[in-house]
C-alpha cells in the first residue's frame, strides 16, 4: 500500500514535495544506476586498451629481440666473411645501414609506442579524476537521499500527531454536540412548559390572523417580569407591522389599546422573530396584555394573560 500524505496548514513548499516524493526517489535511484553503469563500461574499456598496449608491447619486445639476436647472428657472420672475403665489405656496409635505418625505425616505433602509452596514462588518470567527481556527487546524493529520509520521517511524525490531534478533536466535539443537543432538549422541554402554562386569559384576536405570538413565556420574580415570545408569520410572504407588550388591571382589559410609536416594536418579518421585554414593580393581579397591528395599523391580535401564574 502506498502511504498517503496530509498537510496541515499552508505551506506550499512540503506539500508539493510531499506530492513528488516518489518521483524523486524514482529519479534518484536511475541516476545512481545510470552512473554505475558509466563507471563499469568507462573501466571495461580501459581494461581492454590496457591488453591491447601490453599485446602490442609483448609483440614489440619480441621483434626487437629478434633483431638483436638477427643482428648479433649477421655480425658474427660478417666478422668472419670480413676475414675471409673482403669483396663483401661493401653489402656489408649495405646492410649495416639497412640494420642502423630498421632499429631507427624500432626507436621511432617504440618512441610512438610510449607516447600512446603516455596519451592512455592521462586517459586512466582522467578516467580517476572523473569517477573521483562521480563518486563525490553520488555521496552528496546520499546525503540528500538522508536528508530527505529524515524529512520524510519528521512529516510522517507531524501527520501521526495531526491525525491524534483531529481524532481528539473529533471526539471533543462529538461530546459537545451531545452536550448541545442534551442542552436544547432540556430548553425545548422548559420552553413548551413555559408556554403551555401562559394561557390567555382573554383574546379579542381576528380570525387566522397573519401574524400571532406564540411560545410566550412569562416569567415572574418578585415584582420583576420577564416576558419572552415569538412573533410567528402565518403567510409565505413578507409580513410588516408593530407589536408591544403592555400592563394592565382587569378591569382595564375590555379597553381597546391604542396604537403609539413610542410605546410599540416595528417588525418586517419572513418567518419568526423573538420579542422579549422586562417590566420592574409589577403588582400582583396584573395582567399582561400582547397587541400586534398590522401594515395598516389595525390590531390584529390583543391576548391577555396573568403575570403571577
Amino acid at each position: 500500500m502506498e502511504p498517503n500524505f496530509y498537510v496541515v496548514g499552508d505551506n506550499r513548499l512540503t506539500a508539493f514535495f510531499l506530492r513528488n516524493f516518489k518521483f524523486f526517489i524514482i529519479l534518484l535511484i536511475l541516476i545512481i544506476i545510470g552512473l554505475s553503469v558509466t563507471i563499469a563500461y568507462l573501466r571495461f574499456i580501459n581494461l581492454q586498451d590496457l591488453k591491447k598496449i601490453n599485446v602490442q608491447m609483448e609483440q614489440e619486445k619480441s621483434r626487437t629481440a629478434s633483431l638483436i639476436e638477427k643482428l648479433k647472428q649477421t655480425g658474427q657472420r660478417d666478422s668472419k666473411w670480413e676475414q675471409q672475403v673482403l669483396s663483401q665489405s661493401s653489402k656489408q656496409k649495405k646492410l649495416n645501414e639497412q640494420q642502423a635505418s630498421l632499429i631507427e625505425k624500432q626507436s621511432v616505433e617504440i618512441s610512438e609506442l610510449k607516447s600512446i602509452l603516455q596519451q592512455r596514462e592521462q586517459v586512466v588518470q582522467q578516467f580517476q579524476r572523473e569517477k573521483t567527481s562521480t563518486q563525490d556527487q553520488i555521496n552528496n546524493l546520499q546525503l540528500k537521499v538522508h536528508s530527505l529520509q529524515q524529512q520524510l520521517r519528521s512529516t510522517q511524525a507531524s501527520l501521526s500527531e495531526s491525525k491524534t490531534e483531529n481524532q481528539n478533536l473529533n471526539t471533543k466535539i462529538t461530546e459537545f454536540e451531545e452536550e448541545i443537543r442534551k442542552f436544547e432538549l432540556k430548553e425545548k422541554k422548559r420552553i413548551q412548559q413555559a408556554s403551555a402554562s401562559a394561557k390567555s386569559l382573554k383574546s379579542k384576536s381576528v380570525d387566522n390572523p397573519a401574524v400571532t405570538a406564540e411560545k410566550i413565556k412569562i416569567n415572574a420574580d418578585g415584582g420583576n417580569v420577564k416576558v419572552s415570545f415569538y412573533l410567528t408569520n402565518k403567510t409565505k410572504k413578507l409580513e410588516i407591522g408593530r407589536t408591544g407588550l403592555f400592563l394592565s388591571s382587569r378591569k382595564n382589559l375590555d379597553k381597546d389599546i391604542p396604537l403609539r410609536i413610542e410605546t410599540s416594536i416595528p417588525f418586517k418579518i419572513r418567518r419568526y422573530r423573538v420579542i422579549t421585554r422586562t417590566f420592574t414593580n409589577v403588582k400582583p393581579g396584573t395582567f399582561l396584555r400582547i397587541m400586534i397591528w398590522n401594515e395598516k395599523n389595525q390590531p390584529i391580535v390583543d391576548e391577555a394573560f396573568p403575570v403571577d401564574q
